[in-house]
């Protein structure tokens, strides 16, 4: 198990919340848009591969467009992650928007989990456990 950067109070994750929120919100985007670029990646390659004579050129300038594109939208969303970490947190889904603070609770580490939509921390589940395991902190 990889060491806790850094273990947080309730108080501490929420007051955090106002600076993890935009950049899950950003992950989010960045994650659609490369879904997106990808999807029109493999039409620009089903055009190269069928030929039925599209333009072979503007075909590979437009992968190569592309696939620039994806390479910036994938730096991107490993900043806004790298972002995340710098802050302590565990980004643990993206789509769901669910991220994990290091915590203690009664002498054991935990995690407090929290889901984008949520307005403060009012959850927390075990190391091993998962957002279906997790529990209301009071």
């Amino acid at each position: 198990m990889e060491q806790p950067q850094k273990v947080f109070s309730v108080e501490e994750a929420n007051q955090l919340l106002s600076q993890v929120t935009p950049l899950v919100h950003q992950l989010q985007d960045l994650q659609d848009s490369i879904i997106k670029t990808n999807q029109q990646l493999d039409e620009q390659v089903q055009k190269l591969s069928q030929g039925n004579g599209y333009p072979i050129q503007d075909i590979r300038q437009q992968i190569a467009e592309l696939t620039k594109q994806k390479l910036n939208q994938i730096e991107a969303f490993q900043s806004a992650l790298q972002q995340l970490e710098t802050l302590g947190c565990l980004l643990k889904d993206v789509t769901m928007g669910l991220v994990d603070f290091y915590s203690m609770r009664n002498d054991e580490l935990v995690f407090l989990c929290w889901r984008l939509g949520e307005d403060q921390i009012h959850f927390w589940h075990s190391l091993e456990g998962g957002f279906s395991t997790r529990q209301p902190l009071e």
